[in-house]
């Protein structure tokens, strides 16, 4: 697994978390552009480490608050996480939250999408995230969520502090 630069960059608006693949290009470090100003969502790269972890970390100069971190983990524990580690804490779980029927609206074009199938489920779990593209417009889509009620409730096996880090 690389981890020479981060896998993407999530940001997180109204509630909503939308993942893009990252790119050196992206805003973050060196000097503070004109445009964080005018920045209204919480943004953090993501790292995808072996063995189902998950690396948050927030991107400088931008808001980051607890209900930020509540979002990348109630995804990250439907994406089938097993560990992530935020600012400050590390939270593992027992186990990834069951599965249900899922769905995303594209915003550029509207259209929905929807599915519960296991092999759906076996693609996000082995990736770490939910399909990124609508294939309608190509628009990026935010992560998907639960339409279903799941099986079960997932939880939070432990949280943390961090030693050395």
């Amino acid at each position: 697994m690389r981890t020479d630069h981060p896998t993407c960059r999530a940001t997180i608006r109204d509630g909503r978390l939308t993942l893009n693949a990252w790119t050196p290009g992206l805003l973050g470090q060196g000097p503070e552009p004109s445009g964080f100003r005018t920045i209204r969502a919480a943004l953090a790269d993501l790292t995808l480490l072996d063995a189902g972890e998950l690396l948050v970390v927030p991107v400088p100069r931008v808001p980051w608050t607890p209900g930020d971190e509540d979002v990348v983990l109630a995804w990250a524990q439907l994406a089938g996480h097993a560990r992530v580690w935020l600012p400050g804490r590390v939270v593992t779980f027992d186990a990834p939250a069951p599965v249900g029927h899922v769905g995303v609206d594209c915003p550029t074009c509207g259209a929905h999408w929807e599915d519960a199938e296991p092999s759906f489920w076996e693609h996000v779990r082995r990736n770490g995230w939910f399909p990124g593209t609508c294939l309608a417009c190509g628009g990026s889509l935010p992560e998907w969520s639960m339409t279903a009620p799941a099986t079960a409730e997932g939880t939070f096996a432990s949280e943390r502090t961090p030693r050395g880090r």
